[in-house]
């Protein structure tokens, strides 16, 4: 979770990677080789370790991140900052 906090620490938005990140330690193949209720077990440790440790946001992988961006954007509009 060194990446959320080096984030945070550079004034930021904290974006954690759940399965893609360093938290599962597997890759693509091996990941979608498992049953969904491991996948799923995974998630629910990872993303509230995430959130617990500053994440402004959680998601699978980068794939998963241009709502992110968009989301980031409109609150940057508002005056919102990390």
């Amino acid at each position: 979770l060194t990446g959320i906090e080096e984030g945070l620490n550079a004034g930021g938005w904290g974006v954690g990677l759940a399965i893609s990140g360093n938290e599962v330690g597997v890759n693509l193949e091996q990941w979608n080789a498992m049953p969904g209720d491991v996948q799923q077990a995974h998630r629910d440790r990872i993303y509230p370790t995430m959130y617990q440790r500053g994440a402004h946001y959680v998601i699978d992988s980068i794939a998963d991140l241009m709502p992110v961006l968009d989301d980031i954007e409109i609150r940057l509009k508002r005056g919102e900052k990390p």
